[in-house]
């Protein structure tokens, strides 16, 4: 199974490849080789919740049309 790593060759260039686990070497666009780094994540995830940005939209989306008909029907 493939993932994406990150590489960086020794002249400092960052390289991100899709290479199966085993693979700890590519080589690099300026000839060298690169070593595979443990890098951080890049996906983002709501403190408060656990989820995942795009659901906080909807959730806000929600509670605002509950309030509203609370509202609605409390006038």
């Amino acid at each position: 199974m493939k993932r994406m790593y990150e590489f960086v060759c020794d002249c400092g260039q960052r390289t991100e490849a899709l290479e199966v686990y085993e693979t700890t070497t590519v080589l690099c666009r300026c000839g060298g080789f690169s070593s595979r780094v443990i890098s951080a994540p890049s996906f983002n995830l709501e403190g408060w919740s656990g989820s995942f940005p795009s659901e906080h939209g909807r959730f806000e989306r929600k509670h605002r049309e509950k309030l509203n008909a609370e509202r609605k029907a409390n006038s």
